[in-house]
């Protein structure tokens, strides 16, 4: 696991290097073993790890896991695995941690299905979600609000996030299944990740990046949190704070569309 970030050096250091080679990458990590290097390299093979666990869903047994815990757990064995690997080895990086990642699926996928009571990865997102938003509520200087505005909040950082969930603006067209919409949900669709792109793009960077990291790749915040070298409570309230930003930047939800 990568030690916890001394200063700005490291980030300096770890932002200078050129993220699409990967041997600059492994050398700005082995050298400083920070966070911020260790995260490029999870952001490097992250793609790679998403199409394994799309490859195992895809060839899956049975329905009764959802393609998000399979993504989740494929980037737990990522993670595992640059922790792990020695790039002075003879072995190319994907080479090692092929066996790991799925490992880690078929492994957790495993227990998900031996276990009745299991959560699913979507229920344990909404729970921590929930939590986010209430404790945003309670906690601050929103206390004198009535039960009709703190249902409301928290109704409108739930659509923000549900809206974020079904985008999918990070995944490959062709991991996962269109769902059959009309012309005009199309259209509508269409207009609804354009919009939430445009405001992902003026959140700050490393909000930008947790909102990516738990809508889009499935990660919980205990694991955003080791990513990232801060608190869970830290990323409960990062996540608060970009969903507010999310929703001034969109303004009126009238005017977006939501599927389901």
């Amino acid at each position: 696991m990568a030690t916890p970030e001394t200063g700005s050096r490291a980030t300096v250091h770890a932002a200078s290097v050129d993220q699409g080679n990967p041997a600059a990458l492994w050398a700005a990590f082995t050298q400083t073993r920070s966070i911020p290097a260790r995260e490029n390299l999870f952001r490097h093979y992250l793609p790679y790890a998403q199409a394994i666990a799309a490859r195992l869903f895809a060839g899956r047994l049975r329905d009764d896991v959802d393609f998000g815990d399979f993504l989740q757990l494929a980037l737990v064995g990522l993670l595992e695995s640059i922790d792990r690997f020695d790039p002075d080895q003879a072995v190319a990086f994907e080479t090692f941690c092929t066996p790991r990642v799925k490992g880690s699926v078929l492994d957790g996928v495993e227990r998900l299905t031996d276990a009745q009571g299991q959560i699913s990865f979507m229920r344990r997102a909404q729970r921590e979600r929930i939590a986010s938003l209430n404790s945003g509520i309670e906690g601050g200087g929103e206390k004198h609000q009535d039960t009709f505005q703190r249902f409301a909040h928290l109704a409108a950082g739930l659509a923000i996030g549900y809206m974020l969930d079904d985008t999918g603006m990070l995944a490959d067209d062709g991991e996962r299944p269109a769902d059959a919409i009309s012309p005009w949900q199309g259209i509508a669709w269409r207009q609804t990740r354009e919009r939430l792109a445009a405001a992902m793009t003026a959140l700050p960077e490393r909000d930008r990046r947790l909102v990516q990291y738990h809508y889009f790749y499935g990660l919980q915040f205990e694991q955003i949190a080791d990513i990232l070298g801060v608190s869970r409570p830290r990323i409960s309230q990062l996540h608060r704070a970009a969903l507010a930003q999310l929703k001034r930047l969109l303004g009126n939800r009238q005017r977006l569309y939501v599927k389901g």
